[in-house]
């Protein structure tokens, strides 16, 4: 996780506004991971975010639920569906939480 790019392009201090881009950013990067065949890093991070969902707080958990998910459902198709494979229990179930608000890209 710390040798992820995306974090040398954002302010991560405890008052940054930022922290939504940033998982935004990170679900990119992870979609693109995927599109190149390095699944062992993209479940990697997967299974971090279902940990956040058993042990993280409230906010951090939002910001995973509104920003990271809602990013994999803008990705490509077949990436997407890749994607879902490496959720756990409690990330597929936000997930599709998010079917009352959002649809998932055609593409």
């Amino acid at each position: 996780m710390k040798q992820l790019k995306t974090w040398d392009n954002y302010d991560r201090s405890p008052n940054s506004v930022e922290n939504s881009l940033i998982m935004s950013d990170l679900s990119e990067e992870m979609a693109k991971w995927v599109e190149e065949g390095d699944e062992i890093d993209a479940r990697r991070l997967m299974d971090t975010i279902e940990r956040y969902f058993h042990e993280g707080d409230l906010p951090l958990t939002s910001i995973i639920y509104t920003d990271f998910l809602v990013t994999i459902m803008e990705a490509k198709r077949e990436t997407r569906e890749l994607i879902k494979t490496m959720m756990g229990s409690e990330t597929k179930k936000n997930y599709f939480k998010l079917f009352n608000f959002y649809r998932e890209s055609d593409s």
